[in-house]
């Protein structure tokens, strides 16, 4: 096949036809998954965030408990030597 000024109109057509349905069929899918993939990462990035908060606050609730039972096994420690 030579080219020439006739078919290259017809080989600018298929190679643009080729380039437009590889967009459509595998670029386009892709995109939107990796799109979708993008947002569920982000929401699991927020919820550890949130859930290292919530253990944050759990570890200084944790140790006011430990501190409040020191206090009590001081006291109870005093009323069995009475």
């Amino acid at each position: 096949m030579e080219l020439n000024f006739n078919n290259s109109g017809q080989i600018i057509a298929i190679i643009t036809f080729t380039a437009w349905l590889v967009k459509y069929l595998i670029v386009n899918p892709l995109q939107t998954a990796i799109t979708a993939l993008k947002e569920a990462v982000n929401e699991m990035k927020n919820m550890v965030f949130r859930m290292d908060q919530e253990q944050k606050g759990i570890d200084k609730r944790l140790v006011a408990v430990e501190e409040s039972t020191k206090s009590l096994h001081k006291r109870v420690d005093g009323m069995e030597v009475r």
